[in-house]
This record gives structure tokens, C-alpha cells and sequence, in this order.
């Protein structure tokens, strides 16, 4: 029930799944059990630092000329964990944007929302660690996999972050900043120690929002949620992730852009309802 597909709104893309295929491993997990950790946020895990914050360009100080009004830009400090986690999509909280849009960039001009607020972070942080933990626990049950009790303190292998290049059909529009980053696991240390088996669930994105225009989308969107995890599965003996998935789970409602609080927890409830659809179909296949 590891079946990841990227649930772009409705639109379902095949399983991003990797390594072996799962059958091939059903017979030895099923003898052996497995051992689950606990939830992992990946905006926990050491990353690699992102630029410094730059003073405006004359253009980009051209293009917010008369607009004083308006207030300043919110400045997104990179060295800031919660702006950079943020802006590497990693964040998990709920994001309020106003004031319109600016545009700002290094290579090229890009979209963002003029004043972008934060909030909720330990709160959503709670939730979406018990789902996550109780979405895996129920995937281990239904397939009828022991859940072995871990022996010591496990500590989180780190994932690597992958460029997405080109275009992507949601570009404009999307609910997630530009550009594209994919993550991946990282090895872990090998052990003789405890069970062999091992399952990791990543969180990486846990996100509630009003309209407004993540960084690089043109058009911007409606207000909505998104939820992103990656699922690996190792073999603690050569420390080898071995098989491994992702799903993002996505929801935007169309011409809404100031939803109230209950409105959007319900769509961060349509969007685990998507990542659990697609991890129950692609699990053990």
C-alpha cells in the first residue's frame, strides 16, 4: 500500500515508486517482520544552505515604485528556518498572502505574493505527524506485515534534494514554489543490531493557504492545501534504502480565495484523503 503517484488536483500520474518491486520483498518482510519509525519531517533534517538575501534590483525597485502605499514587501530571509523551509517547500504550517503581487529574481522575474505571513507551525506540525504515523501503521495492518518494536533510538537518515527540470503542466497556477525539487533517500548507517527491515515516513509538505501567488506562479491560485510524503523502506544490514515512494496529495478550490479556518482544514483533509488513496494502492504490489 506504498503507491506515491503525485495527485496533482485530480489528475493521478503513474506510481513513483523505485528500487525492487515490492512482491519481490513481500516473502522476506512477511518472515521478518518490519520496524517502523516514527513520522520524520524533512524540514528537520539538515539541508543544504540556500543563498543570502540580496538588496532589490533597480528593476525590481523600478517595479515597486508608486506602490508605497501598499506597504513594504515581506522579505524572505533564507536564513530564516521557517522562510527557507518554506521556499524549499519543506514547510509545514499554514501561509496567509496579501497586498497583491511583486516580482523578483536573480535570473528572471518571477511571481510572489507581496506580503506572505506564517502561522500554526506547531500545531499542523502535531497533526500531521499523528496522521502520518497512523497512516503507516494502518498500511503495515492491512498488509499484514508484523510491526516490530523498535530496540533503540533510530536516528533519521537524510534525503537528497534532486532538480526538476523543465516545465511542468500546473506551472502558473501551482500551490508549491518554483522551481521543482524532488527528494530521495540517503543510505543510513549499516547495523548488525535490531530488526532488518525498516520504514521511514517522510513528511516533507504540510501546507494550508489563501489565494495568493507562491514564488514563480504567474497566474497564482485559489485558496487550498498540499500534502507531500516520501515512504522508504531499508535493509538496515547494507543500510540500502531499497525501496522507496512519494505522493502529494493537492487541493485547490476554484474561485475561493479567502476560505475560513474549518474550510481549510477540510481541504487538508481532501488532500490525506488523496496521498492515503494513492499509498493503499501502490503498497506491496
Amino acid at each position: 500500500m506504498f503507491a506515491l503517484l503525485f495527485a496533482l488536483a485530480c489528475a493521478k500520474l503513474p506510481p513513483t515508486h523505485h528500487g525492487a518491486g515490492f512482491d519481490d520483498l513481500r516473502k522476506a518482510i512477511s518472515a521478518e517482520g518490519v520496524e517502523r519509525a516514527p513520522a520524520v519531517l524533512v524540514a528537520d533534517l539538515p539541508a543544504p544552505p540556500m543563498p543570502p538575501a540580496r538588496a532589490a534590483t533597480q528593476i525590481e525597485a523600478r517595479l515597486l515604485e508608486g506602490q508605497e502605499h501598499l506597504g513594504a514587501p515581506t522579505e524572505l530571509d533564507t536564513q530564516n528556518p521557517e522562510h527557507a523551509a518554506f521556499l524549499r517547500n519543506d514547510y509545514v504550517g499554514a501561509v496567509r498572502f496579501g497586498g497583491g503581487l511583486i516580482r523578483t529574481g536573480e535570473t528572471a522575474l518571477e511571481a510572489r505574493a507581496r506580503i506572505i505571513e506564517f502561522s500554526a507551525q506547531a500545531e499542523l506540525r502535531t497533526q500531521a505527524s499523528a496522521w502520518l504515523d497512523e497512516t503507516a501503521r494502518d498500511l503495515l495492518a492491512e498488509a499484514r506485515l508484523a510491526e516490530l518494536r523498535p530496540l533503540e533510538p533510530l536516528e533519521p537518515p537524510n534525503v537528497v534534494r534532486v532538480p526538476v527540470r523543465g516545465a511542468n503542466e500546473l506551472d502558473g497556477r501551482d500551490n508549491l514554489n518554483l522551481p521543482r525539487v524532488s527528494i530521495e533517500p540517503m543510505a543510513m548507517t549499516p547495523s548488525e543490531s535490531g530488526p532488518r527491515w525498516l520504514l521511514v515516513p517522510y513528511l516533507r509538505g504540510y501546507t494550508m493557504h489563501n489565494g495568493g501567488w507562491f514564488l514563480g506562479q504567474e497566474w497564482g491560485t485559489p485558496g487550498g492545501a498540499r500534502v507531500e510524503v516520501l515512504v522508504v523502506l531499508y535493509d538496515r544490514r547494507s543500510g540500502q534504502p531499497v525501496w522507496w515512494q512519494s505522493a502529494t496529495g493537492r487541493h485547490v478550490e476554484e474561485m475561493k480565495a479567502q476560505p475560513s479556518r474549518s474550510q481549510m482544514d477540510q481541504y487538508l483533509l481532501w488532500a490525506e484523503d488523496s496521498v492515503e488513496e494513492q499509498l493503499g494502492r501502490g503498497f506491496l504490489r
